[in-house]
């Protein structure tokens, strides 16, 4: 039987100690998260079709989403400020932003990969952002399927979740486009409109409206090609920390950070058509 000497055990102690204290300063999104494996949130469940509203149900929650990138003059400083506060989110992409040879193309597959590395969830937003709801059923499948492509080319996995362009998935093509190949749509509760904002005040404003009229929280909506995204998320992260203070002093429970596995619905077979 091998003897444990003195200064193994102290050495064995420390690291006890300094182990205990990391798992003291995560947040709870942190410890049911891990950044290795945050992007395999729910990954199987997704798989096959299903349905995400954007509303929570049962809790208080927050699921940050982002559309339209990746953009390299701009996701990586979202990614900076997610992993600054300890949160993982979604990223929909567009696969025309990183399909092809040319360096702008690459600046950005490499972003896709480093979104990937962190830990977030990355979510088919077609190719060329087009309106669905205006496309033959050929024309979507092919819009899903060539940045399914590139997706999985980029990261070595394929993504179950989808979000159409604008929300709009009202036609039966589109619907059955995007059910037919197992895909679950993603919707929202909170729109930051930061498309439409002049700045990231008004982003914060447009938030601060969302929370106000969704009180349980749920799927917000980000862009992060925009820089006012970028420059508006510190302020939405404050601003959930302020309301969770007063949640608080009120008894009632703070809002979670969660992944979009919590709100995921199982799908009727009558709406898969």
């Amino acid at each position: 039987m091998r003897l444990v000497s003195p200064a193994n055990i102290l050495s064995i102690v420390i690291s006890l100690a300094v182990i205990s204290l990391a798992a003291v300063g995560l947040g709870e999104t942190s410890r049911r998260h891990k950044a290795a494996d945050g992007n395999l949130w729910g990954l199987d469940r997704f798989r096959g079709g299903g349905l995400i509203r954007g509303p929570c149900a049962r809790r208080a929650c927050i699921a940050l989403t982002f559309d339209d990138g990746p953009e390299h003059s701009t996701t990586p400083r979202v990614l900076d400020e997610l992993d600054r506060r300890g949160v993982r989110a979604t990223f929909f992409v567009v696969g025309r932003r990183f399909d092809g040879d040319g360096p702008i193309a690459e600046r950005n597959r490499e972003v896709l990969r480093d979104v990937w590395r962190r830990g977030h969830m990355v979510g088919n937003h077609t190719y060329t952002h087009p309106l669905m709801d205006r496309l033959d059923e050929r024309s979507i499948t092919r819009e899903i399927e060539r940045t399914d492509r590139v997706i999985t080319e980029t990261l070595g996995v394929r993504t179950f979740l989808f979000r159409a362009p604008y929300g709009a998935m009202q036609t039966p093509a589109a619907r059955h486009a995007v059910y037919s190949r197992g895909l679950t749509p993603v919707f929202w509760a909170i729109d930051t409109r930061d498309w439409a904002a002049h700045s990231p005040e008004e982003v914060l404003a447009n938030f601060r409206a969302g929370l106000d009229e969704s009180p349980r929280g749920g799927v917000v909506l980000f862009h992060d090609t925009l820089p006012r995204t970028t420059q508006a998320l510190p302020l939405v992260f404050d601003e959930i920390a302020a309301r969770n203070e007063q949640r608080r002093t009120r008894g009632l429970p703070p809002y979670e950070f969660v992944g979009l596995d919590e709100l995921w619905e199982p799908l009727r077979p009558s709406r898969a058509h």
